[in-house]
């Protein structure tokens, strides 16, 4: 290759690089005010990916009395980023384990009519999975915002 085609396409490689980087963003994410008193309880009050770094934070409930709630965070591994037929990302996520924890959570977050969360636990044992738990879908109201 001659020197001006090795710059053309350093040239397009650098364009191309920069378009990519350009679309991806963040989207944030809390329980929508349509889940009204009769939804059941959901631990989780924040979500917030980055679509570039594919890093979830998620602020959590720990625990919850009659009169208190402890709140935490977890951190969650982006594994799948799809386009659904609406035209919105349907995002996959799994909660990155800690020293002591025996359950892993896995999350998927979509956009039906509005957004909602569906989530389980899976619960290791001799590296053996079992389900431990699904919990119902929750609706979310959801902020997109891109990077650049």
């Amino acid at each position: 290759m001659s020197i001006s085609a090795n710059r053309l396409a350093l040239q397009f490689l650098m364009l191309f690089s920069a378009a990519g980087a350009a679309s991806a963003g963040t989207i944030t994410c809390v329980p929508g005010a349509s889940n009204g008193p009769a939804a059941p309880f959901n631990w989780v009050r924040r979500i917030s990916i980055d679509e570039h770094s594919r890093t979830v934070n998620l602020d959590v409930v720990r625990s919850r009395t009659k009169d208190t709630e402890t709140m935490g965070k977890m951190r969650a591994d982006l594994v799948g980023m799809e386009e659904s037929q609406s035209g919105e990302p349907v995002y996959v996520f799994n909660s990155i384990p800690t020293v002591g924890t025996e359950v892993t959570h896995l999350f998927k977050l979509f956009k039906a009519s509005e957004w909602r969360l569906v989530s389980a636990g899976v619960a290791f044992a001799n590296k053996v999975p079992a389900l431990r738990a699904v919990e119902q879908s929750v609706v979310f109201d959801c902020k997109r915002s891109d990077l650049g």
